[in-house]
């Protein structure tokens, strides 16, 4: 592992680079995402059934694209990213709205922001890109008492995926570490309440069928297998994304 500056700097540099075009190697995962579809769906369900009227923090927020459902839902959205490339892009984008929110560079493990400062903390593929000793004493310290944090994030137990991973270094940075079963489990010292949705294990095979008429039904079947066996203990480990829902930080 490299030093925090060094790994926050090559975080910094490779989230640039993403934005700017240079990380065009990466949309070769592109053809994954679509059996992504339900998770993403529930991610998004979750903070918009609780987010009207309240203060809202998007971690690794990127180009914003996020940020107009939350505030189109009455959320009162902050973003931050590591990434310059990243906010001058959100804010563009945000100026071209009739919203408003607050972008900000920072460092998502140690934000310069108030205690107790928002209702809700979310993001997608962030905090498996964080030190999660920092990561979830700083959700802890920045939610409010009956605070939420939502998150959507990628799993490392499948040897199938891991393979993947290994087989395409530039497509992701040094020190990514997608979440374990125990990294999970941290959560309960820091949080009341957990609850964990897992997602994509069969529905992965659906990948090659993707442009073909009948990949969604295909996928949505996979998906049905996907939930029923998930509740197998020793089988939902090995989906290769999750839906966190943590709230009441202790």
């Amino acid at each position: 592992m490299t030093s925090t500056n060094n790994r926050l700097q090559n975080e910094k540099i490779f989230h640039d680079q993403l934005v700017e075009g240079a990380g065009a190697v990466r949309k070769r995962s592109c053809k994954y995402y679509r059996v992504q579809a339900n998770a993403r769906k529930r991610y998004k369900d979750i903070i918009l059934q609780l987010c009207n009227g309240k203060k809202l923090l998007e971690y690794g927020c990127g180009p914003g694209s996020g940020s107009l459902e939350w505030l189109k839902k009455g959320a009162v959205v902050t973003g931050i990213d590591i990434s310059s490339e990243s906010i001058k892009n959100a804010k563009t984008a945000l100026s071209e709205s009739p919203y408003d929110a607050e972008y900000h560079v920072m460092n998502a493990e140690k934000t310069t922001f108030e205690d107790h400062q928002f209702d809700m903390i979310v993001g997608t593929s962030i905090i498996h890109h964080l030190a999660l000793s920092s990561c979830y004493k700083e959700l802890q310290r920045l939610l409010t008492k009956e605070g939420h944090a939502i998150f959507l994030e990628p799993l490392g137990h499948n040897p199938l995926i891991n393979l993947y991973r290994y087989l395409t270094p530039t497509m992701r940075t040094e020190d990514e570490h997608p979440l374990t079963k125990n990294d999970l489990k941290w959560l309960s010292h820091h949080f009341n309440c957990i609850e964990i949705d897992y997602f994509a294990l069969l529905a992965l095979l659906a990948v090659p069928f993707r442009n073909y008429f009948f990949f969604d039904p295909l996928c949505r079947f996979l998906q049905r297998i996907d939930q029923i066996l998930f509740k197998l203990p020793f089988i939902k480990h090995y989906a290769w994304i999750v839906v966190i829902h943590a709230s009441e930080p202790k």
